[in-house]
């Protein structure tokens, strides 16, 4: 076999059926599906670490084309923005740096007002009902947005000053709701911190981890609300590890639809003005 041969056999043998396969791996996980591993324990009780869940991909894309449109309650894939914590990870072994993805439950979406109070979260005036988390966990009585007011004007942001403000959260900033009269009021004998409201801008979503105790999740709640085109998809089922133990140590089937908690569609739609 000469030199030509040769490589006339490595294309049509090895490097044409490699690269179609890629090709082929490739368009699905772009276009179709993917999976996605869970790590850490941002989404206790709903998802465990080490779980995979399936993301249809499509749906991505019948949303960037204003087919489809992401659902209070539904389990996203985002990415965090650029600085915030923990938005850079480092490749094990190769330690080159990359940004991860995080997932976590899409709990607000564009037009809706949001806050928590005292872990209570509030969408459109309404405290929604999150039982399936708060019957397992109780949630860390944190709030957000904290705002602080002295002479009427806001001063402080989230523990920040907010001519310090981490570019990050200039967002929610800028979401913020009008202070209150009777705090602008108050502001001017005293400084005043409340919790504030924010409007979610257009294109912009509020996500949060189920895992509400102290530290648990690394959110919206940190990193403000996220841009549509840092939600890569949903979660729409874990497949993963397909049995696992229950709390009395006997097998059970792992399988399962990840659904919209009852509470997330009893939330009404935010007003227009």
């Amino acid at each position: 076999m000469n030199v030509r041969e040769f490589l006339r056999y490595l294309w049509h043998e090895w490097f044409r059926q490699v690269g179609e396969a890629l090709l082929v791996a490739f368009v699905i996980t772009t276009f179709f599906f993917t999976t996605v591993q869970v790590y850490g324990r941002s989404m206790v009780p709903t998802l465990q670490h080490g779980e995979r869940v399936l993301v249809p991909k499509y749906e991505m894309w019948l949303e960037r084309f204003g087919l489809r449109a992401w659902h209070r309650g539904e389990i996203v894939i985002v990415k965090p923005p650029p600085g915030a914590p923990n938005s850079v990870a480092a490749f094990p072994i190769l330690g080159f740096q990359y940004r991860p993805y995080f997932i976590k439950r899409l709990v607000a979406r564009p037009g809706d007002t949001v806050r928590v109070e005292e872990g209570r979260l509030v969408v459109n005036g309404v405290y929604v009902d999150e039982s399936f988390i708060t019957d397992k966990i109780q949630p860390y009585p944190d709030s957000f947005p904290r705002v602080l007011v002295i002479d009427g004007k806001i001063v402080g942001f989230q523990g920040y000053r907010v001519s310090n403000l981490p570019p990050y959260l200039e967002d929610a900033l800028a979401m913020l709701e009008p202070v209150p009269e009777e705090v602008r009021l108050a502001s001017t004998a005293r400084p005043v911190e409340y919790v504030g409201t924010l409007r979610l801008a257009p294109g912009y979503y509020f996500v949060m981890g189920d895992n509400r105790t102290l530290g648990g999740s690394e959110d919206s709640r940190v990193f403000g609300p996220i841009p549509d085109p840092n939600i890569a998809g949903r979660a729409s089922a874990v497949w993963w590890p397909p049995l696992t133990r229950d709390e009395q140590g006997r097998w059970k089937l792992n399988l399962r639809r990840l659904t919209i908690p009852p509470g997330f569609r009893a939330v009404p739609d935010a007003p227009t003005n």
